[in-house]
């Protein structure tokens, strides 16, 4: 229940952080790529009312930049997955958590100049928070490595990322399908939280 509440917070606007915190928290009960599908259809759910509340604030040519590496990145990930293991994958979550405190910690003391990352390495960085966001639903950081340089304001970084990962997750369910993750179960245990999830994005 906890993780599902912190997928709302984090559609509502709380940030990455929460959406990290509710992959980790539901690796715990499950094994990590189940938690992610266990996850995966409370996101889809949720990510309509996110991209509404943020519409009139997406800055669209980011998105065109990034989307395209998502592909490559989601892609190459469902060949991998079966050579991944739980251990790696639980190394994944934990850096992550690391990068992200010391991200928002360097934003919050260092001023950074504004600039445009070139589309190559943003194209990478797609990649990557493809990568990511398949295996626990966490590709916030590369993301927002492409994002902060741009010195966008609040509304408009978190309406990008809202339809960023709006448009990812239902790219990753087509691999999660061929992947055989929606058991019964879990789609039973998803249901069941559906309401909690709405319930964070209303706090």
């Amino acid at each position: 229940s906890i993780s599902s509440f912190f997928v709302g917070l984090s559609r509502g606007g709380l940030g990455g952080g929460f959406g990290l915190a509710s992959a980790v928290i539901a690796a715990q009960m499950l094994e990590p790529i189940r938690a992610a599908a266990f996850l995966l259809p409370l996101l889809i759910i949720s990510d309509p009312l996110s991209v509404w509340i943020y519409r009139k604030n997406i800055h669209w040519e980011s998105l065109r930049v990034l989307l395209p590496g998502v592909i490559v990145g989601i892609t190459l990930t469902y060949f991998l997955i079966n050579f991944i293991s739980n251990a790696v994958i639980s190394l994944i979550v934990g850096f992550l958590a690391v990068f992200l405190v010391l991200d928002a910690l360097l934003n919050k003391l260092i001023k950074r100049p504004k600039k445009i990352i070139r589309p190559l390495i943003g194209l990478l960085l797609g990649g990557v928070g493809g990568f990511s966001s398949f295996i626990i639903h966490s590709g916030l950081p590369p993301i927002a490595m492409y994002l902060f340089p741009l010195s966008l304001n609040r509304q408009t970084f978190m309406g990008t990322v809202a339809v960023f990962f709006g448009i990812t997750n239902i790219i990753k369910l087509i691999p999660y399908f061929m992947l055989g993750l929606f058991d019964k179960e879990i789609l039973r245990l998803t249901i069941c939280f559906v309401p909690i999830t709405f319930f964070g994005i209303f706090i």
